[in-house]
């Protein structure tokens, strides 16, 4: 019988000649790493049920079908570290598939490969379980009052007064995170607009996925990941925060800490 590292070294060894013939291909490279998952996922989520929110992501998408096998397993595998739900209706975690350059290949060598993206929720409760009493965030509109500043005796201060009703037609100008920590002390940061979208364009996702079909619940999601730094951190945090946005390579052999989802050579 195989063993699961012996699985993971050949899904990962599959390229995308394969993953091209047809869907099995992709559904089975995903089964022959359950072992894996099992094994990094956090011991509340059970495998099966991560197992069949992936199936389903993936059968609903054929460029995700068509993603190489490193890229595909490593984002699967970092959701599984996360604790995180593939797709769904949480929003938790979403996986776009995109056209980029081959790693170490040519500028004109592209093939299809998976950019994991965290989403606004996923982000929140990964900051919750690090200790944080409380994270929200707002996408702050043309209209609304927003003033921060710091003194001596309040130190540093701010004011957010969105005017209510309907955003509709409203321009977006800015993104707001407040959390408040467990000794009571509040932090936010607010990133503008342009800032933004800066922080978009470091990543290799661009306008596809939730970009495109939630982009407010994304601007939220990056000011939360901008404010992530200043919270205090856990191992998992710091991985979402270096993972988000950019394709995670699966390498064979990699073995996950059970107790700290880190990952040992």
């Amino acid at each position: 019988m195989a063993t699961t590292a012996d699985n993971g070294a050949l899904a990962a060894t599959i390229g995308n000649k394969q993953a091209e013939q047809g869907k099995a291909t992709a559904f089975d490279l995903l089964r022959s790493m359950e072992g894996e998952f099992k094994k990094a996922l956090p011991k509340h989520v059970p495998v099966e049920q991560f197992m069949r929110t992936g199936i389903t992501e993936l059968r609903q998408s054929t460029d995700l079908q068509r993603c190489g096998g490193p890229s595909l397993l490593g984002a699967f595998l970092t959701a599984a570290r996360l604790g995180l739900e593939v797709g769904g209706p949480m929003g938790e975690y979403y996986l776009t598939p995109r056209l980029l350059r081959v790693p170490g290949g040519s500028p004109q060598e592209k093939e299809w490969q998976v950019v994991p993206i965290i989403g606004y929720r996923g982000l929140v409760k990964l900051a919750r379980n690090a200790g944080v009493g409380a994270v929200k965030a707002w996408v702050v509109y043309e209209g609304d009052v927003f003033e921060e500043g710091a003194t001596s005796e309040r130190g540093p201060f701010f004011e957010f007064r969105p005017v209510p009703g309907d955003v509709e037609g409203r321009k977006e100008v800015g993104a707001l995170a407040v959390a408040r920590l467990a000794g009571g002390d509040v932090q936010h940061v607010y990133l503008t607009l342009k800032q933004v979208e800066a922080r978009k364009a470091r990543g290799a996702a661009g306008d596809k996925g939730p970009w495109a079909s939630d982009r407010a619940a994304m601007i939220r999601k990056t000011a939360v990941r901008a404010l992530a730094g200043e919270l205090p951190q856990s191992t998992l945090l710091a991985l979402a925060r270096t993972a988000d946005e950019q394709v995670q390579q699966y390498v064979p052999g990699e073995v996950v800490d059970t107790a700290t989802g880190e990952l040992e050579a």
